[in-house]
């Protein structure tokens, strides 16, 4: 393992959480929403596709609008699509929860991270803002590698999310976790560092394209 900083560092902590999203996984576009427009072709044909990327982003920002903690489901997306794509509304669903999971891919050093966490017994959790059930998040990262029971926390099924601290108190609430004794490692300044900040959690951020980051105190 080649992020000795990083190895250090977990050894002074009991309790380990790790973002998702381009911090364990990534996906093999150059944008999420390159996904919609997958989805978009694969259901609709070549012509919708970038179309219905536009409309995908669109209903989730109408999603988040009317909904009041922001915190959105992907049901609650694609009832904001039922309108215009009422016969093909299952099938884009499905397809798009398929597409996420044909085109993640791990994020190799990170992944090392976590094993090594493993290695050390530390309690290790996993956070994310996120519109995708848990079920699929774990099948995500079984495809990546993480086999392990590892208590998933996702901010739709909980309706609070990351940036607030919220979610984070949450998974220090219900472990009885001093927050002293914990790391949190993402990507996100916005809602890893300052949500985890809130909650009075230490905060690491890995940087994009799996570079190792630095470290944020409280």
């Amino acid at each position: 393992m080649k992020n000795y900083l990083l190895q250090a560092l977990i050894s002074k902590y009991q309790y380990i959480s790790f973002d998702i999203f381009d911090t364990l996984i990534e996906r093999k576009v150059k944008a999420p929403s390159d996904i919609f427009a997958i989805v978009g072709k694969n259901i609709l044909g070549d012509a919708c596709a970038d179309v219905f990327r536009q409309d995908r982003i669109n209903a989730e920002l109408i999603a988040r609008k009317n909904c009041k903690t922001g915190e959105v489901t992907l049901d609650n997306i694609y009832d904001c699509l039922a309108d215009k794509y009422l016969e093909k509304k299952a099938l884009l669903k499905e397809s798009e929860i398929q597409t996420e999971l044909d085109f993640c891919i791990p994020k190799q050093n990170i992944i090392e991270v976590l094993k090594y966490a493993f290695e050390k017994n530390k309690t290790i959790f996993i956070i994310s803002d996120m519109y995708l059930p848990t079920n699929v998040i774990k099948k995500m990262l079984e495809k990546c590698g993480i086999h392990n029971d590892i208590k998933v926390y996702v901010s739709n099924e909980y309706g609070v999310n990351k940036i607030s601290g919220k979610l984070f108190r949450i998974v220090l609430n219900e472990n009885n976790v001093n927050a002293s004794k914990m790391l949190h490692i993402g990507d996100s300044i916005k809602a890893d560092s300052i949500g985890a900040l809130k909650a009075g959690i230490h905060f690491y951020h890995i940087k994009r394209r799996n570079r190792i980051g630095r470290m944020l105190h409280i």
